[in-house]
């Protein structure tokens, strides 16, 4: 990516963008690995529990911040969800030191980093929303899916080599750090927004039921919410139905090497994940003359394809190119999805509709593991046609969705 671009952005965008990438580098170097550390203190069942339970709260947390952020303004929200983060991993951190160990206290700081993360994550989109223009969003939205990748590398790594060894030292670290965004936040955001006066008058559970009630009745937005969940359900297959059927099927040999079911999966992850971080850039500039629903919808066709195949091939290569195809196509469609989504949401509603959105996120992540349910009772080939079903499902709300005149209609990607 070329980071000499950022300049053209307003400063919410850059102080947004730097606080989400640290944000991303800290959730993915300790959220994935909380699970092996709770069932190893407290047993799977209670580890279960308290993820379960993380994850329920954590949608709710993610709809109230939406709400809030419309009727009392983001950077409050933002302000608010961000001391607390700080508080809890300053917290977390004692409670892995060398002097002091407590696995019930660092549960109650993983709880309010979680709860956090989502109260907060509405009002950072609508804000970014606020201050860009429809031209810059294509590019915006380019920066950031690359940006979130990137680090969602750096701290799958930072977490690999150091939670079960050095817990103490990366909390403290990323406390350090959070104090630093928490400052970013407080001193350099600026928040224009202005809430209307009929928002501010309604009570708490009224006002709450109020803003979804009316992004639940835009039936374009809620079509768009809806394909993406379907298509993004595709991807989730990889670490569920497409693992297990890799790890069962492929037992081969590449130019003397071995692979197995375990080693292909970590190839295609890996390809996945330097592709778009090696190839956002490149391809972002030069699908910029193209039509950008042309590219939207090629993206969406090469992703379906490409996931397809990973449901029913067992040749090596074939599997990596459907991933590398797969890939490329999350690459073009992605940004312009943000972008729609975006466009579509009212200017005194975009919390709740990026809180809306999101959850799309988490249901398309309900709707993948069950593919591995489903699989029990299908072929390879059978799924692979069910894959191609959902991903065509999803293209057409997609194409009915963006028939929308808040839209713009002009022809190239910004």
């Amino acid at each position: 990516m070329n980071l000499l671009a950022l300049k053209q952005f307003h400063v919410n965008i850059k102080i947004r963008m730097v606080v989400s990438f640290v944000s991303d580098i800290a959730e993915m170097s300790i959220f994935p690995f909380m699970a092996i550390y709770f069932s190893s203190n407290l047993g799977i069942t209670w580890a279960g529990a308290i993820l379960t339970l993380t994850t329920i709260a954590s949608i709710i947390f993610g709809m109230y911040g939406g709400s809030f952020a419309d009727r009392f303004g983001r950077k409050k929200v933002m302000v608010a969800g961000s001391t607390v983060q700080t508080v809890a991993f300053v917290i977390i951190a004692l409670a892995n030191s060398p002097w002091f160990e407590s696995v019930w206290l660092s549960f109650v700081m993983f709880f309010l980093l979680s709860i956090t993360s989502r109260f907060i994550d509405p009002a950072s989109e609508a804000l970014l929303i606020d201050v860009s223009s429809e031209e810059e969003q294509p590019l915006m939205y380019r920066f950031i899916y690359w940006s979130t990748n990137l680090a969602f590398s750096i701290g799958i790594i930072l977490g690999g080599l150091l939670f079960l060894t050095h817990k103490f030292e990366l909390f403290l670290g990323f406390a350090i750090l959070s104090i630093f965004t928490f400052l970013l936040t407080l001193v350099w955001i600026q928040d224009d927004y202005v809430p209307k006066n009929e928002q501010k008058k309604n009570g708490f559970m009224l006002g709450f039921i109020s803003d979804y009630t009316e992004v639940l009745k835009d039936a374009r937005f809620m079509v768009l919410c809806v394909s993406t969940l379907l298509i993004l359900s595709l991807e989730f297959q990889l670490y569920g139905f497409i693992a297990v059927r890799l790890s069962e099927d492929i037992h081969t040999s590449l130019f003397g090497i071995t692979i197995d079911g375990p080693k292909m999966l970590s190839i295609l992850i890996i390809t996945n994940t330097m592709l778009v971080i090696l190839a956002s850039g490149i391809l972002g500039n030069t699908v910029q003359k193209i039509n950008i629903k042309s590219t939207l919808f090629l993206g969406l066709f090469m992703y379906v394809l490409g996931y397809s195949f990973l449901a029913w091939s067992n040749v090596v290569v074939v599997l990596t190119i459907a991933i590398i195809v797969a890939t490329i196509g999350e690459i073009l469609f992605q940004p312009i999805r943000s972008t729609y989504v975006a466009q579509l949401a009212n200017k005194d509603a975009r919390g709740s509709y990026m809180a809306v959105s999101g959850l799309s996120m988490e249901a398309g992540q309900i709707l993948g593991s069950l593919g591995l349910m489903v699989s029990a009772f299908l072929s390879n080939a059978m799924m692979a046609g069910l894959f191609l079903f959902i991903g065509g499902l999803g293209i057409l709300g997609f194409f009915w969705s963006i028939q929308d005149s808040r839209l713009k209609t002009k022809e190239e990607i910004a």
